[in-house]
């Protein structure tokens, strides 16, 4: 084979060379234009939200088509959102360049979590809370039927009243620290004094809860204030 054609087959592979890594090249460019953009809107969003107590704001924009082409934007792009729209799970963001009038539309979208209470394994009614049977873990609010727990500690003693499953939140709707038949501590409670005798809950309460109980000393039917697991409180 003659020397002119081992010349001419380098200088094809050596062109091909160029312009794959010029596609390459641009390839990344591309991408890089794409996530940074990405990433901006996601900023721009987080910094417009806040969320409440123990929760917080997740946000994730939506990928660019491919077929889109970012131009360069030698300024700093602009991104602006509808009040209307700001506290909805999926949010439209206009990205702007003023340099060239160019512009797009975002979506971004936004899930407030919380940390909840769950159950590590199925529990059957009338289980005891322990720290062995519990654990946390993030949850969209919006999976929330209705208020939940954020620590373990605000759990433990507490029995379920009826089943329910592993990784499951738990509702006060769910618990009793003192459950309808339980034998209870009675305190009566002054400034000078404190009287403590049994009785029998009449209904089931959480912490804090006024319950009826009735006094096993007197046979009389007395509201009383949840304290603790088989502790109630009334104030004389």
């Amino acid at each position: 084979m003659k020397k002119s054609h081992y010349y001419q087959v380098a200088v094809i592979l050596v062109m091909h060379l160029c312009i794959t890594s010029n596609v390459i090249a641009a390839d990344i460019e591309r991408n890089l234009a794409k996530v940074q953009l990405i990433t901006q809107a996601e900023n721009y969003i987080s910094n417009k939200l806040t969320g409440g107590t123990n929760k917080t704001i997740k946000v994730k924009a939506m990928p660019i088509d491919d077929r889109i082409k970012i131009p360069v934007c030698h300024s700093r792009l602009d991104f602006s959102v509808n009040s209307e729209v700001i506290n909805q799970s999926n949010i439209t963001v206009k990205a702007t360049c003023s340099d060239n009038n160019w512009y797009m539309f975002l979506v971004v979208k936004a899930t407030e979590i919380q940390p909840v209470v769950v159950l590590s394994s199925a529990v059957s009614p009338g289980t005891l809370l322990t720290e062995n049977n519990l654990h946390i873990i993030e949850m969209d609010t919006k999976r929330l039927r209705s208020t939940t727990f954020s620590a373990v500690e605000n759990v433990v003693g507490a029995r379920i009243k009826r089943r329910v499953s592993a990784g499951r939140p738990i509702y006060p709707s769910n618990l009793c620290y003192v459950c309808k038949g339980d034998s209870v501590t009675i305190s009566a409670n002054s400034n000078v004094m404190q009287v403590k005798t049994s009785g029998i809950a009449l209904e089931d309460g959480n912490m804090g809860d006024t319950i009826s109980v009735r006094n096993n000393r007197s046979n009389k039917r007395i509201k009383a204030k949840v304290a603790d697991t088989g502790q109630v409180e009334v104030n004389i």
